[in-house]
């Protein structure tokens, strides 16, 4: 199991907190050369594989892919997807922790009046919170039938976890904070990052860039859910999909989607983000991150509290 810490860090206006990868001494060795460092601040960057590295650097491929698997044991970096680069399949790598610690005996640790923010939801958040402030407009389904498929949202009401779970997070607040999607204008669209609720039938802002999505609501199969990244279609109504990507509005904005195929779809979202998060987010700092999944029903009452990853 991968051991980490958080590493504060006092500043004059703030604390910072950072999350660390405790490695075993021995580890540290690979560090004697100055390459794997440059690695890690090339990938930091952007992830790519190791022929990116090796043209970034003007090293060699093979003498890359070498340290790009001595960090990967370590934990430092991981292949965060595979894809056709150069006439084969690449992997493409990314830096998971930019911090290491070496515990090298036990210790008396101090208490701490404050808990310890989830510094990976915090990442994962980024850019829509940024110093403890929301920095994105909150787009709910108006809740009065509208559009073009003249219906009202009734999911959104499942985001309130959600959105209390992002209020955690800031410091602070300066309302309001969301608009419905027949109030929020072109301006807004494109000068925001934008956290978006309800899927296209209910939300005309989701229904306008619905199809340049990874993965996208088909109107014309009951609103399935379709992965443009595996083809597949996904028809239940208890699935729902978290996406994160750049804004179709404005390509230097993000954008975050919780939607489902019908209400309990919605509620799949929720329960996986707020009670599932770390094992759904493998990677916070991923510029794109899809997941579609299932919600279930463990203990036979009626409502969904556990969930199915399908992709």
């Amino acid at each position: 199991m991968t051991k980490k810490l958080f590493v504060i860090e006092k500043t004059g206006d703030a604390n910072y907190g950072y999350e660390s990868l405790v490695v075993d001494p021995k580890h540290l060795s690979i560090f004697k050369s100055q390459l794997p460092l440059k690695i890690i601040h090339v990938l930091s960057k952007k992830p790519g594989c190791a022929m990116d590295v090796a043209k970034e650097l003007k090293e060699h491929e093979q003498k890359i892919y070498y340290h790009l698997r001595k960090l990967e044991e370590i934990g430092v970096v991981r292949v965060l997807k595979k894809e056709k680069r150069y006439g084969m399949i690449a992997k493409i790598y990314g830096v998971i922790y930019p911090f290491v610690s070496v515990k090298l005996c036990e210790a008396k640790g101090v208490a701490l009046s404050e808990g310890i923010r989830n510094i990976e939801l915090e990442r994962f958040l980024n850019p829509f919170i940024e110093n403890g402030e929301l920095n994105a407009v909150i787009v709910c389904g108006d809740p009065y039938p509208h559009g073009k498929y003249d219906m009202g949202a009734r999911a959104t009401v499942h985001a309130i976890d959600i959105m209390l779970l992002i209020g955690s997070l800031l410091r602070k607040m300066k309302f309001p904070h969301y608009k419905f999607d027949t109030q929020v204008s072109e301006k807004e669209l494109r000068e925001n990052n934008l956290i978006i609720f309800s899927n296209p039938k209910v939300n005309t802002v989701l229904e306008r860039i619905n199809h340049e999505l990874p993965v996208y609501f088909d109107p014309k199969n009951e609103w399935a859910i379709v992965s443009k990244i595996t083809g597949n279609v996904y028809r239940s109504s208890r699935c729902g999909v978290i996406l994160k990507c750049k804004s179709p509005f404005n390509t230097e904005k993000k954008i975050l989607v919780f939607a489902g195929v019908r209400t309990r779809g919605m509620k799949a979202c929720v329960v996986a983000f707020t009670k599932y998060f770390n094992t759904i987010i493998e990677t916070p700092d991923t510029e794109e991150f899809v997941r579609i999944v299932e919600g279930l029903d463990r203990d036979g009452d009626g409502v969904i509290d556990s969930v199915k990853v399908l992709e």
